[in-house]
């Protein structure tokens, strides 16, 4: 006997309700994804751009360095921005500040006019970020935002694997301005997401003055964040030695480019599995404290082991125990970030820890390049080592099984501002 049709019409209907609530929960997933393509298919194209152009390695730098210094305080006034008004607008503004400031790096003539996009693209990235971040923490809730952000994770991983290969062989085949327009589209792709998906609650309206700082001060005084982090920061400098220094290394024990770069991929593949498998999970049951504390220790091993590795197998062995550390840590202090914010301040929660990564990758290995340097025969893997080891035992020792946000909530209630703000949810 026939179902009438408007059994299949309802049918029709939910299942369109259906897709499109996915995509709401996949939507800063996918935006995270695209805003890391980004960042990682211009890591090798803007220094030759800039070199073309007939800048000297003083200009190289400038310019590779400029994303870095807008990024760094753009975290923190993004992380502001996100909770005032809200997720959505704050992702579009960045996404669409980052598609301008990428299509015009084809126009610049001169390495001074590349600065000039670099130092918007930085600024655009450091709003986006905690923006996306922040989303994403809305949507997983208490129970399951270490899962989500370690998936979150992953997708930055894979970011980091596929666009520098797929942006260089643009490079190579159809010219660098092929390189710069197709990421502007695909972050203009992004914008569409992030305007059709990506939604907000009740948005926060205007509070008394300082405020903001205020909340940010009680911020870094939680300890969950703080340990978080530490950690983060501690992550980072590791992975900024490690690119530094392990082509290096592996180059002294006889290998090639080519093997370089199976080293790099041995610590991704392995990150990117952990941060997919059920372990981020154990941030919602647990607390993230036990997992960045094992996290940290295991980069630590792996650093003071490419020190004394004899053969480039065993340096891929560290690597991939590398990577290990980094899919340990980097879902428990995202998971710790979201879980101990509240709405409200989730972005700025988001933006904090957005600027201890920058300063990690920006400061870590010119510091631990002059200790070496300074320190007869100190390999730059050791200061490295010993630091992330310190800070992996003291986060072990002080180890706490709940992120507290009480802190947070009094110094909301203070400013005028409710518990719940611009949500996702």
């Amino acid at each position: 006997m026939a179902r009438p049709p408007a059994y299949d019409q309802a049918e029709s209907r939910d299942a369109a309700v259906a897709r499109v609530s996915r995509l709401r929960l996949s939507a800063p997933a996918i935006v995270l994804f695209l805003s890391f393509v980004d960042v990682f298919a211009l890591l090798p194209t803007v220094a030759p751009y800039v070199a073309s152009l007939g800048g000297g390695p003083a200009f190289v730098g400038l310019a590779v360095g400029a994303y870095s210094a807008a990024n760094l305080p753009a975290n923190v006034v993004g992380g502001i921005l996100v909770d005032r008004i809200g997720r959505r607008r704050v992702t579009m503004l960045g996404l669409a500040l980052a598609a301008l400031a990428v299509a015009a790096y084809p126009l610049a003539t001169t390495p001074a006019a590349v600065v000039v996009a670099r130092l918007l693209h930085g600024t655009a990235g450091g709003i986006l970020v905690p923006a996306v971040f922040a989303a994403a923490g809305d949507r997983s809730g208490a129970r399951g935002a270490g899962r989500t952000m370690g998936r979150m994770g992953a997708l930055i991983g894979a970011a980091a694997v596929v666009s520098p290969a797929v942006a260089g062989v643009l490079r190579q085949t159809v010219g660098t301005t092929a390189v710069f327009l197709t990421v502007s589209a695909l972050l203009g792709v992004g914008l569409i997401i992030a305007w059709r998906f990506i939604e907000d609650a009740v948005v926060v309206r205007p509070r008394p003055a300082g405020g903001g700082g205020q909340v940010v001060r009680e911020l870094l005084r939680v300890p969950t964040l703080r340990r978080a982090y530490a950690a983060t920061a501690c992550l980072t400098v590791s992975v900024g030695v490690l690119a530094a220094f392990l082509p290096g290394t592996a180059e002294g024990l006889g290998a090639g480019p080519s093997v370089v770069g199976l080293l790099f991929t041995a610590y991704a593949i392995v990150a990117g599995a952990i941060m997919l498998s059920p372990l981020s999970g154990r941030v919602d049951r647990e607390g993230a404290d036990r997992l960045a504390g094992i996290g940290l220790v295991l980069l630590a091993g792996a650093l003071a082991a490419l020190v004394v590795v004899p053969s480039v197998a065993l340096a891929a062995v560290a690597s991939a125990v590398f990577g290990a550390g980094y899919g340990l840590v980097f879902p428990a202090v995202t998971g710790a970030t979201s879980l101990a914010a509240t709405d409200a301040t989730r972005g700025r929660a988001f933006g904090l820890f957005n600027a201890a990564f920058s300063v990690g990758i920006a400061v870590g290995p010119p510091v631990v390049g002059v200790v070496a340097q300074r320190v007869p025969g100190l390999d730059p893997f050791v200061p490295a080592a010993a630091m992330t080891l310190a800070a992996g035992a003291w986060i072990l020792t002080s180890a706490s099984r709940r992120a507290a946000a009480g802190p947070v909530v009094a110094a909301v209630t203070e400013t005028g501002e409710p518990a719940s703000g611009p949500s996702g949810a």
